[in-house]
């Protein structure tokens, strides 16, 4: 091979290794990630489901320690846009600048809690349109719901679910995994067999980062791990362990 030649491929193979994810994960010590506390998600005890893939992803595949705050989702969302935290876990949508990570932690159904009574017959989400529906702050916005209803957002799901149980709301939006959180929660007493929880949407949630150099490391690192514990069957009892579904990961690749 002609010297320029032999120049020319090892400069290509030193730039590969440059970009690659490996040589940019070493310049990243410690991954910051902020979020709510969720039963089986981000257990304020530091255990549960995003936990384990977090660790499973940095720390087991990257040796990339991962350090964790418990913040409101508003401010965990605000601590990535000002480069105060490299991740906030996890969000359906985002507002740019912030940009979600390609691969899902979760994905579910939405919900919503109503008192059966006064929503009669269900009918699906034909039967929420005209009514009212709150949620907490950032978790949802008039994507997710009929037009033309009413909505209010309250600061958490205890709130919300307080709102329906004393006939100040029709309906409360989450996760269903997060509805009966908020009913373990509540300190009201009611009739439990008065309401239902149904499904009417559903959605996957990522990782939020900001379209820094950092933060699309981070991104490349995140998603790529993910997909390497998936196709290496790794994942499947993470998620049984918290008794959740694993993502039909192929279809974000």
């Amino acid at each position: 091979m002609p010297a320029p030649c032999r120049a020319l491929v090892a400069a290509v193979a030193l730039l590969v290794c440059l970009l690659s994810p490996a040589r940019a994960g070493q310049s990243v010590a410690v991954v910051r990630v902020v979020s709510p506390a969720w039963d089986s998600f981000t257990n304020a005890d530091g255990t549960g489901l995003y936990f384990d893939l977090l660790d499973a992803v940095f720390r087991g595949l990257y040796g990339i320690d991962v350090e964790h705050h418990f913040v409101p989702s508003l401010r965990a969302t605000h601590m990535v846009r000002e480069n105060e935290a490299d991740m906030m876990v996890c969000k359906a949508r985002v507002d740019p600048p912030l940009v979600m990570a390609r691969m899902p932690m979760y994905e579910s159904v939405y919900a919503v809690f109503f008192d059966a009574g006064n929503v009669r017959p269900w009918k699906g989400r034909e039967s929420m349109a005209g009514r009212s529906v709150v949620w907490r702050i950032g978790y949802y916005d008039e994507r997710y719901i009929p037009e033309g209803m009413r909505t209010k957002e309250v600061k958490t799901g205890v709130s919300a679910l307080g709102m329906v149980v004393l006939g100040r709301s029709d309906f409360y939006l989450d996760d269903p995994v997060l509805i009966r959180e908020s009913i373990a929660r509540s300190e009201l007493a009611f009739d439990k067999d008065r309401f239902r929880i149904e499904p009417v949407g559903f959605r996957s949630y990522h990782p939020v980062l900001a379209p820094t150099a950092r933060g699309r490391t981070i991104m490349d690192l995140y998603d790529n791990g993910i997909r390497t514990l998936h196709d290496q069957g790794a994942l499947e009892a993470i998620y049984a362990k918290w008794g959740h579904a694993v993502p039909d990961f192929g279809k974000f690749r």
